[in-house]
């Protein structure tokens, strides 16, 4: 009989709490669930030890950082120094913070109990806790420092912005440095098109770990809107980023431009089966015998997702075509040149 996958998954981290999951949060979490933000230099880190421990106890480690405040990001006043107390929840890297190091740290109040204080002989004053443990803490440099500092300021300045604001507020966010938070920007510019942020989108469209979102954006925008870009765009099919050459395929696709054709046409030999396949479903909508004939061989290729998108293109233009026992697909009957006046 087999346990419903929530009943193993809880049953499993109530076996071994120490090695729970640790939820991978996003900079822009951090941002919106921090009471405090500030740019700090680790001044101490010290292991808080009991005033009294009875025989046998084991201590897990509870730490205490003193962190000199240079800059608050987020916040009210401006405090001298901070105090965190941190107990660890992964006993093999207890410490959050390294001593004399520069960091960025997302803190809420840590509400310390009477017994807590008098145990480790702590006076009465505020202390705060790291924002999801060790991810509250963004370690940077001097040079980066001030770059991150003006990063998180925009962000919460396009949080608080007016509406008509906002989306020039978030584009403003793309042209920093900063990965993390023009996810986050990318995906709040999703709501509508935004014109004004087209070049950047393509710029963002070229990395890795932002081209989804990018496509997204500039899926907003009309065609005919790319064509003057287009230029631009077709120098990322020299990537050697799998996930880049599908999306710019995605978005040139419906462009009717010679060179665009070529590309879905060489596309279709890629050696990534994801972008022959989206370059056999980018022809689905092109007249042309010649991408006919590229389907017509994209029918054979040794991966059943290419196939598909080459069934599904031609079955669109008229063609009847079925599925063979071990996958592949025979032409039953083409359209002829009354159907598609084109075949010619």
């Amino acid at each position: 009989m087999k346990r419903p996958l929530l009943m193993i998954v809880s049953m499993l981290l109530a076996a071994a709490p120490g090695r729970a999951f640790e939820r991978v949060y996003s900079l822009g979490d951090k941002i919106d669930g921090s009471r405090l933000i500030v740019l700090a230099k680790v001044a101490e880190v010290r292991e808080l030890a009991p005033a009294k421990r009875p025989a046998g106890e084991q201590v897990v480690g509870d730490y205490l950082y003193r962190l000199e405040v240079r800059d608050v990001l987020k916040g009210v006043g401006k405090p001298r120094e901070v105090i965190v107390i941190h107990s660890p929840e992964f006993r093999s890297d207890k410490r959050c913070y390294l001593p004399d190091s520069l960091v960025i740290a997302f803190l809420n109040p840590n509400g310390l109990s009477d017994r807590f204080l008098r145990a480790y002989r702590l006076g009465r004053r505020p202390y705060h806790r790291n924002f999801a443990q060790r991810q509250g803490t963004l370690v940077v440099g001097d040079s980066t420092a001030p770059l991150h500092a003006e990063a998180i300021r925009r962000y919460l300045a396009a949080k608080q912005a007016k509406p008509r604001q906002r989306p020039a507020k978030w584009a403003a966010l793309l042209d920093l440095d900063v990965p993390e938070l023009k996810e986050s920007a990318l995906s709040e510019l999703t709501a509508a098109p935004y014109y004004p942020a087209r070049d950047a989108f393509i710029t963002c469209l070229a990395d890795e770990n932002l081209t989804s979102y990018a496509c997204k954006n500039l899926a907003l925008l009309s065609p005919d809107s790319l064509y003057d870009r287009l230029d631009m765009l077709l120098l990322l099919s020299r990537t050697d980023s799998r996930r880049v050459r599908v999306n710019l395929l995605k978005l040139v696709a419906p462009l009717r431009d010679d060179r665009v054709f070529k590309l879905l046409q060489k596309s279709l030999k890629d050696e990534q089966f994801e972008v022959r396949a989206t370059a056999a479903k980018g022809l689905e909508h092109w007249n042309d015998k010649k991408a006919v004939k590229s389907l017509k061989k994209a029918l054979g290729d040794e991966d059943d997702f290419v196939r598909n998108a080459a069934y599904e293109a031609l079955t669109k233009q008229g063609f009847k075509i079925e599925q063979k026992d071990d996958g592949y697909y025979r032409i039953i009957s083409e359209p002829t040149v009354k159907d598609i006046p084109w075949l010619k």
